[in-house]
């Protein structure tokens, strides 16, 4: 009597573990465009935050100019009153913001030296 071994093959792993990892890439590969998708979008809305604040801070700076102008302005005694029609005129609207990004063409105000900004000049000790 002959015996026959009949031995099983090994169950092949590496097939099956090359599938799980194609499909766990397919199934991470969306999310992935998804999130860079939606980082792009943060960064642009952070992008025009940025720019609106710059044109706000200018606007800042040329009020503090024009307000720190007219404080320097000796102030002249005026006999003359203003006539009765110049007091009732109502005064005009206050510009609006403009919010559209590529619309805003606005020079830049030059920095101006505050005198709060002054550096002091340091004390020499004797």
């Amino acid at each position: 009597m002959e015996q026959t071994v009949v031995e099983a093959a090994p169950p092949s792993r590496n097939r099956s573990h090359g599938q799980v990892i194609l499909v766990v890439l397919l199934v991470i590969s969306p999310l992935l465009a998804l999130l860079v998708r939606e980082q792009s979008r943060v960064i642009e809305a952070q992008r025009l935050l940025i720019r609106q604040l710059a044109i706000d801070s200018d606007q800042l700076n040329a009020m503090r100019v024009h307000e720190l102008q007219n404080r320097a302005k000796p102030a002249a005694p005026s006999s003359k009153t203003p006539p009765a029609d110049a007091q009732q005129q109502p005064s005009p609207a206050p510009k609006r913001k403009n919010h559209k990004r590529h619309e805003s063409k606005q020079e830049p105000v030059p920095p101006q030296e505050y005198p709060a900004t002054r550096s002091v000049p340091a004390r020499k000790s004797i």
